[in-house]
């Protein structure tokens, strides 16, 4: 109940803290409505290339069209991005977009700036500091307002604003960074959402998240602005061509009627033209149509040429197609030039998106390669086609020609001079009709798209996570937690914790239970008799009594799996149970690698039983008596070499034969049975073998090596003492804390170390106790 309280005051306070001091994000658009076709042509296209603009105005290129960045630098040049100001306060960073309260006007002759930011403390109207780091502005040099200077290479000047006076707060600090516009756009593209509203219409929204209203309303403004400008130009882009090209034809042709009325008039002067009888019988009109459709004729094969010298030249912009060559959207012509200029669009996007080496890259370009070849041989069979037919013409226009050679030679000079004259001023005319519809056509040009809802604060929504959701997820959290974290130490738990754990694990009968003990001695029982854990050891010498039927003397044998689960502590508590129960016991320090039980009776170590078994001492001088009445001690003795063979001697046996004709009751404190093979050698000796396991110290796993010695009859009369058992309470307490001052230094899984000792101090009693004390006097 504890842990969820103070779960809840957490995350109370977390939650007021990411509501008060979090930078609040909003979200801001702008629609505009995409147009489907132009329709400044009219019904008639002029220019039939036309359709590939509506084509283009399919909504998945503009959109990539759009996020691209080009128009995205585009868009950054219309809006004043190149400097950002912020406030640093004391827990949150706040933008000043135009709202600073002062201003910095950069180099007017660098187009690109690099990076570059700074920490700016003003320090009156007239001076400021500049820092690259917030807390060091003693070492930093002082600029002068409205005066150049050189900042990281680059011509800088400071100017205070109108705002000056609403901001001169004593220490306080501001921030500038000089953008990189190269890669401020960049971050716009990834940052700009693009999509249709409603989904199946053509109105585009653009979409813009962040924390500075008005900065996101201005560049979602200037990008649809400068979208619409680049629809402009696009479209605009094949009249401009063709009206070009109308120009250079009409150049030739006005040169070729000025010629040609230079010749009529010299021919008028030269003779009588007046007195000419001219009988041509339809001659003259019939050879003007065939001229004329032979210049029509020269003009198409002109264009065929003008456009395979353009494709030659990669100049994919100046291709257009003209009415006059008869070209319609179902022409393969039409589709392959519509497909070039489709895909030549598609790469100049990536070339701002991607690096040439790039998969999507090459493979553009093979098929612009591709369709640049079949375009090319389209043409060049058009182009064929073309000569065929002029030549063609040609022979028509010599057999017309050969009619009015016949006539006489003053009529026939002027028949054709007449008759040249008329053509050219025909066909000049019909460039100009045509050059006049394409400057109509070009000034009547009409966007592809229209903004119908400008970016305004009528379309900005809060974007961030309101604080009743922050204040109930954060609660909801903090109520899940404690239990997530009790399931978790439950699931992941393999620590012996109650005494169904080993019940679970094994079938080996629970002989006692000793509670935890904050002494810092390990003669409890003899210490405080009348305890809660001296009880505990006489419950177990009740029951070790009937595991040896009542016989007159035995053998106890102690033992765990690992060092510090409290093997000497029950060893030696078991033992003064049993003496002051009157009867003679002998207590035997078994771990031949660690001598330490002979420290808690303060006697020595020079000799015990190493000593005996390598036959320099006797029984008798091994044997050393305690303070306490009918408890005797035997110690470890000297770390001999090789303790292992020295306790599988016969030797061992003879100890253990005179032994039990001396005392009633045989206490033997051995190594843990998980790390050396001591104790286990030692049960052929004991009548009863008892296993000490520690609560929130044992692993269930190391139950198994005890189990299977059970289960394989390797070990008899087998009981498990539980130690240090802990007061049950909700939840799982780590660690451990067994304050008897005794315990092996093994180390967990490395052999025997050092002891556990650690003294805790029941200091609520001691607490208790004195304001007893206190009510007494």
């Amino acid at each position: 109940m504890v842990s969820i309280v103070i779960s809840f005051i957490i995350a109370f306070v977390l939650s007021y803290y990411k509501v008060r001091y979090s930078v609040p994000v909003y979200k801001t658009y702008g629609k505009a409505l995409l147009k489907d076709e132009y329709t400044a042509w009219g019904q008639e296209y002029f220019i039939k290339g036309m359709e590939l603009v509506s084509a283009r105005n399919r909504l998945t290129n503009e959109i990539g069209t759009i996020s691209s960045y080009n128009l995205m630098r585009s868009a950054l040049n219309e809006v004043d991005f190149k400097v950002f100001y912020y406030d640093i306060g004391q827990i949150k960073i706040t933008e000043l977009y135009k709202n600073s309260p002062f201003e910095i006007e950069l180099d007017s002759t660098v187009n690109d700036y690099r990076a570059i930011s700074y920490y700016v403390k003003i320090i009156d109207a007239t001076t400021f500091i500049l820092s690259n780091n917030q807390e060091d502005f003693e070492q930093s040099k002082t600029y002068h307002f409205n005066k150049w200077f050189l900042l990281n290479n680059l011509n800088v000047r400071f100017k205070i604003t109108d705002l000056f006076e609403d901001n001169r707060t004593p220490e306080k600090i501001f921030s500038f960074v000089v953008n990189d516009l190269n890669s401020l756009a960049k971050v716009y593209q990834n940052s700009i959402e693009l999509e249709t509203d409603p989904p199946e219409s053509s109105i585009l929204k653009f979409s813009l998240t962040g924390p500075t209203i008005q900065k996101e309303i201005d560049f979602i403004n200037a990008l649809m602005n400068i979208y619409i400008e680049y629809g402009l130009d696009e479209n605009s882009k094949i009249a401009t061509n063709t009206i070009q090209f109308i120009d250079e034809q009409l150049i030739y042709v006005a040169k070729d009627l000025n010629s040609n009325e230079n010749d009529i008039e010299d021919f008028k002067v030269g003779t009588n033209a007046q007195k000419l009888q001219i009988n041509s019988d339809g001659l003259i009109p019939n050879s003007i149509v065939l001229e004329d459709d032979y210049l029509k004729k020269q003009f198409e094969y002109n264009f065929y040429q003008e456009t395979i010298k353009n494709l030659k030249e990669s100049e994919i912009d100046k291709i257009f197609i003209p009415n006059i060559i008869n070209v319609n959207i179902q022409d393969p012509l039409y589709k392959s030039i519509s497909d070039l200029m489709s895909l030549y669009s598609k790469k100049r996007r990536l070339e701002t998106e991607v690096n040439d080496s790039t998969l999507v890259y090459q493979l553009l370009i093979e098929e612009i390669v591709t369709t640049r070849e079949i375009l090319s041989a389209n043409i060049s069979s058009r182009l064929m086609q073309t000569k065929f037919e002029l030549d063609r013409m040609k022979e028509q226009l010599l057999n017309s020609n050969s009619k009015l050679a016949e006539l006489p030679l003053a009529e026939s000079q002027y028949v054709r001079f007449n008759r040249i004259y008329q053509i050219n001023n025909g066909f000049y005319n019909y460039l100009l009709q045509k050059r006049s519809e394409a400057a109509v056509a070009e000034a009547s040009n009409v966007p592809s798209a229209k903004v119908i809802e400008p970016a305004s604060d009528y379309t900005v929504s809060y974007a961030g996570i309101d604080s009743k959701s922050i204040y109930m997820f954060n609660m909801g959290v903090a109520f899940a937690f404690p239990f997530l974290v009790v399931l978790l130490l439950f699931l992941f738990n393999n620590l012996i914790m109650e005494k169904g754990d080993i019940e679970s694990t094994t079938a080996i009968p629970i002989i006692g239970t000793v509670g935890h003990v904050k002494t810092a001695s390990n003669l409890v029982i003899l210490n405080e008799p009348k305890s809660i854990v001296s009880e505990s050891f006489r419950a177990i010498r009740t029951n070790i009594n009937y595991l040896t039927k009542e016989k007159k003397s035995f053998t106890v044998l102690i033992t765990s799996s690992i060092s510090g689960e409290g093997k000497t502590f029950c060893s030696i508590n078991l033992a003064s149970a049993y003496s002051l129960s009157g009867k003679k016991t002998l207590l035997i320090g078994g771990d031949l690698r660690k001598p330490k039980i002979f420290n808690d009776f303060n006697l020595s170590n020079h000799i015990g039983l190493s000593s005996y078994l390598i036959g320099k001492a006797s029984l008798s001088e091994v044997i050393q008596e305690t303070e306490k009445e009918n408890l005797f001690l035997i110690s470890s003795g000297p770390v001999p070499p090789n303790p292992s063979e020295l306790i599988e001697t016969e030797k061992m046996m003879t100890f253990f034969e005179e032994a039990k004709k001396i005392y009633d009751v045989i206490i033997i404190d051995t190594p843990p049975v998980g790390l050396v093979t001591d104790a286990l050698i030692l049960t052929q000796y004991a009548d009863v073998n008892l296993y000490v396991v520690r609560q929130r110290f044992t692993h269930k796993n190391q139950l198994e090596l005890i189990n299977q010695l059970y289960t394989d009859k390797k070990i008899v009369n087998v009981g498990i003492i539980v130690n240090d058992l802990k007061e049950q309470r909700i939840g799982y307490k780590y660690g451990y804390n067994y304050g008897y001052g005794y315990g092996y230094g093994y180390g967990y899984g490395k052999g025997y170390y050092e002891e556990d000792s650690s003294k805790n101090k029941p200091k609520r009693k001691k607490f208790i106790n004195k304001l007893k004390r206190g009510s007494k006097n």
